[in-house]
């Protein structure tokens, strides 16, 4: 394989028979233009599930330096698993947005584009000549996504977010961590991942208003907004009751059984999801003690007995043992992986979720793949993460520029000496 082929691409995937390489079915947003100015998470994760599912993404980056994730959590031959998992299928471009010409650049991309997406401090897109009423002027249609850690309006918007910050403000820090003990931070971004999430959402109904002949229009999203969001059914039991929960440990909010426990060499998970099973489950783990409680109400009440009960007897056997029993019993059940365990799972080999490639640089590696399946296109990464302006010439030229205006913007800064 040469590198040419590795960084698109090319002989990777596994054995779903989905397309890997640049050609073919690229997915149902094939055809859709996607400029994004995004770093770290919330945003480069935005452009990667539009990317996945098709579009083509070009990511504008600061000549030299690039996304600040590039060298952040730095692995073998310099290549950040972080960077690399949020910009796969996308193309880099190097711009100097100080310059005058590099921000003529940007406005003739985002000009030509469905979609523009920005996670830039509050107020610097419009610095930059990138606010929205202006590029609406250029292009009606835009769809233009912008994320912020609290968002575009509130007595917060100028404040800086990060996800730890606002894991903790948002609230979801109270309620991770051992029941009883100090809250923990959940063990990854979830406030970038959702509001990137979120934001591609917005993005898709913004689409549809353009294909109804509304036009384009701007949505904003706060890693605050997203938090909030996924508190869920916290807000509304708070609002009931005034009762403000902990750390949940590992146990569910609302139902008993539903949580973690112990075996004789690992641990699993389980549930009881209907009161007219109950009787089924004592049968099958052997809690005879605590048969008595038959609805849900009556084991959250007494679910410390009920617990310890479970725990007793699951602590007996292997993991092995109850995943078969349980199942067989016709109870939900997982075991506890870790990231090992996950990679070299059937189900995310199965469903294409942990594509392996051959990246020039960093040997074999593994990619997220996407979550969302059809069975008439293809989300595979067509395309490995890319180097620092890898593409820069070949955006100029897909613009229209030939060899004297690419020379004229270095010239003036724009873009990188050769």
């Amino acid at each position: 394989m040469t590198d040419a082929d590795a960084r698109d691409g090319s002989g990777a995937g596994g054995d779903d028979g989905s397309e890997s390489g640049g050609g073919g079915n690229k997915g149902p947003l094939g055809g859709l233009n996607v400029v994004e100015l995004t770093v770290h998470r919330a945003g480069p994760f935005c452009g990667a599930l539009l990317a996945d599912l098709g579009a083509e993404v070009v990511k504008i980056e600061r000549p030299g330096v690039g996304d600040p994730t590039r060298v952040q959590g730095v692995g073998p031959e310099g290549r950040s698993g972080y960077f690399m998992a949020n910009n796969r299928n996308k193309q880099s471009i190097e711009l100097d947005l100080k310059s005058e010409a590099g921000r003529e650049v940007a406005r003739e991309l985002v000009g030509k584009a469905d979609v523009f997406v920005e996670n830039m401090g509050y107020g610097v897109a419009d610095r930059l000549g990138l606010e929205y009423d202006d590029l609406s002027d250029l292009n009606p249609d835009l769809v233009y996504a912008s994320v912020k850690g609290y968002g575009e309006t509130g007595p917060l918007r100028e404040k800086k977010g990060m996800d730890l910050i606002l894991q903790a403000e948002g609230g979801i820090m109270s309620v991770t961590g051992p029941e009883g003990g100090d809250p923990v931070k959940v063990g990854q971004a979830i406030g970038d991942l959702t509001a990137g999430m979120f934001a591609t959402i917005g993005v898709l109904a913004r689409l549809q208003e353009v294909a109804a002949g509304r036009g384009g229009g701007k949505l904003d999203v706060g890693l605050f907004d997203a938090i909030v969001s996924v508190m869920n059914e916290y807000l509304t039991f708070y609002s009931m009751d005034g009762q403000v929960p902990g750390p949940q440990g590992v146990s569910h909010q609302s139902m008993v059984p539903y949580q973690l426990f112990e075996t004789a060499d690992g641990y699993v998970v389980t549930a009881v999801p209907a009161d007219d099973r109950w009787d089924d489950f004592v049968d099958v783990v052997g809690c005879e003690s605590v048969r008595e409680y038959g609805t849900n109400a009556e084991r959250v009440e007494h679910e410390g007995e009920v617990v310890s009960a479970i725990q007793s007897e699951l602590a007996s056997e292997p993991t092995g043992h109850w995943l078969a029993v349980l199942e067989a019993g016709g109870f939900p059940v997982g075991p506890l992986n870790d990231v090992a365990d996950v990679v070299g799972h059937e189900q995310a080999e199965a469903r294409g979720l942990v594509p392996r490639f051959e990246d020039p640089d960093a040997g074999e590696i593994v990619l997220p793949g996407h979550p969302v399946n059809f069975p008439d296109h293809s989300t595979a990464i067509r395309t490995l993460p890319p180097s620092l302006g890898e593409h820069t010439e070949a955006v100029l030229r897909s613009l229209g520029h030939d060899d004297e205006s690419i020379a004229a913007l270095r010239e003036a800064g724009a873009i990188p000496e050769e």
